[in-house]
């Protein structure tokens, strides 16, 4: 690089110091001193604030570590009023609300489905749930997978009552929610049910 005399530019570099890229480096020791020295100064000054603070609730020495504070919350019961003697009719209370069952429909279609092998046995189950009130009910061939016990398997929520009916008539146990292939409730059986 060419060398320049010093002019006035160079005598207010030095006046100020180095400026941009041509600072010079700061040694690693402050680099990590003086964060350092700021952690510990402003730890011990929110200790002294802690201690400061412990010591104006009337408290002495320093506070313990088992004695962190915890949030607590308290419930308070109204106590309900003492009924007095007034001229006033008393109010009246309003029953509280039953939960709604869907009635039984006794025209759903269920299809009684013979997975036992024995000749009949959905035909006969049939004509039970017929003189029990079913009006649509049908026999046939169960194909496919078999349950584990006989099974009334109802295809829509609103059918569950109508299902437990199916149950109860026929003496079955297991009713379950599920896909049916034909009508709105499939009778499952693998074994005589009246046996």
């Amino acid at each position: 690089m060419p060398q320049f005399p010093p002019d006035e530019f160079d005598a207010a570099a030095d006046e100020r110091g180095p400026v941009g890229v041509h600072r010079k480096r700061t040694s690693w020791l402050r680099a990590v001193a003086t964060p350092l020295i700021i952690f510990v100064v402003a730890g011990a000054l929110a200790y002294g604030v802690v201690v400061y603070l412990w010591r104006a609730q009337g408290n002495e020495g320093v506070p313990p570590l088992t004695d962190i504070p915890r949030t607590t919350s308290t419930a308070t019961v109204a106590a309900t009023p003492e009924p007095t003697a007034s001229t006033s009719a008393p109010a009246s209370q309003s029953p509280s609300p039953t939960p709604t069952v869907d009635p039984v429909q006794f025209d759903a279609p269920v299809t009684v489905l013979n997975g036992a092998g024995i000749s009949g046995l959905a035909g006969k189950n049939q004509e039970k749930l017929a003189a029990a009130g079913f009006t649509a009910a049908t026999a046939g061939n169960l194909t496919g997978t078999k349950p584990a016990s006989n099974t009334v398997r109802y295809s829509d929520a609103r059918l569950e009552s109508t299902a437990a009916k199916v149950a109860e008539v026929l003496g079955i146990g297991t009713i379950e929610f599920g896909v049916v292939a034909d009508g709105d409730i499939a009778v499952l059986l693998v074994t005589d049910p009246a046996a």
